[in-house]
């Protein structure tokens, strides 16, 4: 693999994206970008629901004008929304890039989520809302990452992506 100069981190809500983000930033010394401004998260409900088919298209557009302009750039690492994979332009985009894929299972996602970062919007069922959003979308963040890490420790994680740069 070629010297890696952009790194993009994917994933559910709840799995740390952005701690690893910035620790990582931190210690390479890079750039750390949020570009993560997550609609679904903080409504509750995915964007079809929330923007109607043209405003979901446009949101993703959004995303793919985000990825694009930072693509000639270098040494940052960049958090991205949870549907960013939705896409086959966004999976295009992403697939010449270094991505992590942090992976979290559902009972972790649930018990991060009791710090704060749920979804405004009631929703019925956390837990089945979540492992239909695993069963949406797992199989499309492993196809564009490059590195795939069960979440463990922001520590741990940071020195896993370190090694796996180095190589």
């Amino acid at each position: 693999m070629s010297e890696v100069k952009r790194i993009f981190i994917i994933g559910h809500m709840g799995a740390g994206k952005a701690l690893l983000a910035e620790a990582l930033a931190k210690k390479l010394g890079w750039k750390f970008i949020d570009a993560n401004p997550s609609l679904e998260r903080y409504i509750g409900r995915n964007l079809n629901e929330i923007l109607g088919a043209q405003g979901e298209a446009a949101f993703h557009g959004c995303e793919a004008e985000i990825i694009a302009r930072y693509k000639d750039q270098e040494h940052f690492v960049m958090v991205l929304e949870e549907s960013v994979i939705a896409t086959e332009e966004n999976r295009k985009l992403l697939s010449s890039e270094f991505v992590i894929y942090l992976k979290v299972s559902v009972p972790v996602q649930i018990e991060r989520m009791k710090g704060g970062r749920v979804p405004l919007l009631p929703i019925p069922d956390l837990k089945a809302f979540l492992d239909q959003q695993h069963l949406e979308r797992d199989h499309l963040y492993e196809q564009v990452a490059t590195l795939t890490i069960e979440s463990v420790s922001v520590e741990d994680d940071v020195n896993k992506i370190i090694q796996a740069i180095k190589q």
